[in-house]
């Protein structure tokens, strides 16, 4: 049954921050920033640090495939499931990825996601209910790395982002990121862009950017004792909007088989908010399972948010 545009376009501005996972804020109109939350529990529970994290390969085509190569495994793979701002604008994201590393000197990774988020309901004409709808969002990530000398590799990420606001209204674009990075002893370093792409069509004919950014990762990571492992890692973007965010996080490690992790991200005006974050996990036969929580003061939309995860590498 037809919508009659006016009803449509108010169900649509209420439904924005919805579509847009945390929405577009006053200072920022970037379009579809879901591509920037992580989607690893790992990750999450360290401030979503990740550009510099070497410790889990398998979700590098969201953030930084030129880690690949830096990493001890051989072979990971991972499946997640986010309840991304469960108190405000619920999105259940379903997310997997996996990554090769071709005895130190290539890599490759491939990632999916498919969010669903909350539903509404239609009305027709007479403004009377005629069903409901529950818009989604899509990506889908191929990433490449080649570590062209022992301490230096590069690595490009490409991305097909969409979104669905009902039916026979939707957009998508590509996007990518590509990094340098570097490996002395135990620190890691990392630079590159985020989120490169073109700009978003909407169905109105209004053009919005991708939250790009400039990216900077630094990381720390040793074992001491040949049981108790840690690492630090943070993370900085000075996007193109003129926002600027940064995150920093730790784990410790005990023997390879029991993790704590804690994490704070400075959203500022970018498209993800501030949050605090914990998490913990249990390795054992290559088996991992991860779990994440994120801390967040007043009416923050992120509060209670959670990720959970599972994943085996060898």
């Amino acid at each position: 049954m037809r919508i009659e545009k006016n009803i449509f376009c108010r169900a649509a501005a209420m439904l924005l921050p919805a579509l847009f996972s945390v929405g577009v804020s006053a200072q920022s109109s970037e379009a579809l920033p879901f591509t920037r939350t992580s989607r690893d529990p790992v990750s999450l529970a360290m401030g979503g640090t990740s550009v510099t994290r070497t410790s889990g390969m398998s979700y590098a085509s969201f953030s930084n495939a030129a880690a690949i190569p830096f990493s001890d495994d051989t072979f990971d793979a991972s499946a997640s499931y986010l309840g991304w701002q469960p108190s405000a604008s619920p999105v259940q994201t379903m997310s997997a990825g996996a990554a090769w590393n071709a005895g130190g000197k290539f890599g490759i990774a491939a990632g999916f996601s498919y969010g669903i988020c909350e539903e509404y309901e239609i009305m027709n004409a007479s403004g009377q209910a005629a069903g409901s709808f529950s818009p989604s969002e899509i990506q889908a990530n191929i990433g490449l790395a080649w570590r062209f000398l022992p301490f230096i590799s590069v690595g490009a990420d490409v991305k097909y982002l969409g979104n669905t606001l009902a039916e026979g209204q939707s957009y998508s674009t590509v996007s990518s990121d590509i990094f340098l990075m570097s490996e002395f002893s135990s620190f890691r370093a990392a630079i590159g862009v985020s989120s490169l792409g073109s700009k978003v069509r909407s169905a109105s004919g209004e053009s919005f950017s991708l939250p790009a950014s400039a990216t900077l990762g630094l990381g720390y990571g040793d074992v001491f004792g040949q049981r108790h492992g840690v690492e630090v890692l943070v993370d900085a973007d000075c996007y193109f909007s003129g926002a600027f965010s940064a995150a920093a996080g730790a784990s410790y490690t005990y023997n390879d088989m029991v993790s704590v992790r804690a994490g704070y991200r400075y959203g500022g005006d970018s498209v993800i908010p501030s949050f605090a974050s914990v998490g913990a996990g249990v390795k054992l036969f290559g088996v991992r399972l991860d779990a994440a929580y994120l801390i967040a003061s007043g009416d923050s939309p992120l509060k209670n948010t959670f990720c959970i995860g599972i994943g085996y590498s060898f």
